[in-house]
Formats: structure tokens, C-alpha cells, sequence
């Protein structure tokens, strides 16, 4: 399988991968690369979509109900993080220029929706669970300002990348990047701190690494794409940050699977407790 996915794709293709390391002549460490990297996306795909459905679960059969709203901010920005592995596969593997360009738009966009929306994913768990209205924010607050701030940077970015120059995208990628992961890293240790020993304080626990892993993925994928810093480093960080991400996913929807397992164990009956004093002969008793 891996030798014919190497035959389709193409040297072009290749090199575009890995174009820091596939240099005078090196076809073979280009087609390794473009491998590992085809495999890091299809990675981020399947723990994308198996997050998603345990989500999904976790929140309908698992969540009480007062802890049930606000998850549909976590799995958009899950969701923006299939895009980029889908985005990812067709810049690799599409022989159309066109699509290539259009791919990899998509995958910096859905780069900056992960960011943004896991967030303020993170943020609603924090305030699903503990009632308050969030880290860095108040009651005075109006209800409008954190919708309109998401719109301004969605706006900003694709202003900049249709209008701006390459630097003014880099720009507003990097500030989202950067204010995106700081907020969250607040809003989780805030959570957990809030609801150690409860669900979502593990949920919480689990999925942060995964954003941070990103956040280094998407850092190293701007350096090489605008010639910072060593290339072959860089290419490291890509390969190795994509897989770790990809783990920490997995990890997630691990997680909440065993949330609902300790679910189902309060009703089973094979491990409850009678009294102390009491004795049973066989199962029957």
C-alpha cells in the first residue's frame, strides 16, 4: 500500500512537501517525507472524526443535564481540525495547481477556526461547569463581544489573504495564534482546577495538549513557508507535532470512552456493595 501510494504521488508533489529536505536530487527523502506526511494528516482524520462521535456520545448520554450546553463550540473547532487534515491530503496528493492553492488555503483557514473555537470551546466548558462567566471576563460584559471578536478575526484573516500581502496573514495567524492558546491554557487549568476529579476536568486534561501540539505544528509549518529559522528543524516539528496531535486526540475520545464506561460500572451489579455483615453463599443469593 505504501508503494503505491509512493508512485502516486507525484516528484512535484514531493518536493512540495518536503522541498526543505528534498534537495539536489534526494527523490528518496522526499517520498519518505511526503509518506510520513500523508500519514500525519490521515492520522489527524481518523482521531478528528472518532473525537467527534464519543463527543457526541459523551455529551448526550453521559453529561447530566445541566452540564449539556455549550459543546457545540468544542466540536466545531474539532470539526475545523478534520478540514485541515482534508485540506492537508489534497495538497498533497491533487495534481491541479488550482486545487493545491485552494487546499492549502483551506487548511490555514481551518488552522485559525481549531484555534478560535477550541478556545472558546475550552472557555464554555469552564463555564458549564463552574456557572461563572469565564476567565477574563464579567457579567458586564455584553453577550455580543466574544461573537464579535471571533468575526473580527475570521474577517481580518481572509481580508488579509485576498487583499494584504503574504507578511499581513502571517501577522494575523500568528496574534490569533498566540492569544487563542494563552486563553486557553487559562480557561483549562482554571477548569481543572474548578472540577478536579469530575468528567470534564479529564476532558479538559486530555484535549489542552492537543491544541499546543497544533499551535507548534502550525508555528513550524510558518517558518517553512516563509524561510525562518532551520528548515530541517522545522520540517521536524511539522512531522513530529502532526503525529503528537494526532495522539492527543485519540487520547481525548479515550477519555470520554472511559467516562461512560465509569458510567455504566455505577450500574452494574456485579460490583456493588451490600452490608458489611452481610454474606453470600452463591451468586444466587
Amino acid at each position: 500500500m505504501l508503494l503505491a501510494l509512493a508512485q502516486f504521488v507525484s516528484p512535484a508533489r514531493m518536493l512540495r512537501a518536503a522541498r526543505p529536505l528534498a534537495t539536489g536530487g534526494a527523490t528518496e527523502s522526499a517520498a519518505t517525507l511526503a509518506l510520513v506526511s500523508v500519514l500525519g494528516f490521515a492520522a489527524v482524520l481518523v482521531a478528528t472524526g472518532v473525537l467527534l462521535f464519543y463527543l457526541l456520545r459523551y455529551r448526550n448520554h453521559v453529561l447530566a443535564e445541566p452540564y449539556r450546553e455549550r459543546w457545540r463550540y468544542l466540536a466545531v473547532g474539532i470539526g475545523a481540525a478534520s478540514v485541515y487534515a482534508v485540506a492537508g491530503l489534497v495538497e498533497l496528493l491533487a495534481t491541479s495547481e488550482g486545487l493545491v492553492a485552494g487546499a492549502r488555503t483551506f487548511r490555514l483557514g481551518a488552522t485559525l477556526f481549531f484555534f478560535l473555537f477550541g478556545a472558546v470551546g475550552v472557555r464554555a466548558m469552564y463555564r458549564t461547569a463552574t456557572g461563572n462567566d469565564g476567565v477574563l471576563a464579567s457579567r458586564d460584559l455584553p453577550t455580543w463581544v466574544l461573537p464579535a471578536v471571533l468575526g473580527t478575526f475570521v474577517f481580518t484573516w481572509w481580508a488579509a489573504y485576498l487583499l494584504g500581502p503574504p507578511l499581513a496573514v502571517a501577522l494575523v495567524e500568528t496574534v490569533g495564534l498566540a492569544i487563542a492558546v494563552v486563553y486557553t491554557l487559562v480557561c483549562a487549568i482554571a477548569t481543572v482546577r474548578e472540577q478536579e476529579g469530575t468528567s470534564i476536568a479529564a476532558v479538559t486534561r486530555q484535549f489542552t495538549p492537543a491544541l499546543v501540539a497544533f499551535a507548534a505544528v502550525v508555528v513550524a509549518e510558518q517558518s517553512l513557508y516563509y524561510g525562518l529559522g532551520d528548515a530541517v528543524v522545522a520540517t521536524s516539528f511539522v512531522l513530529v507535532g502532526r503525529v503528537l496531535a494526532a495522539a492527543f486526540l485519540f487520547a481525548t475520545a479515550v477519555a470520554i470512552r472511559q467516562q461512560g464506561g465509569e458510567m455504566s460500572r455505577l450500574y452494574d451489579p456485579t460490583t456493588w456493595r451490600g452490608h458489611e455483615d452481610a454474606q453470600f453463599d452463591s451468586a444466587t443469593d
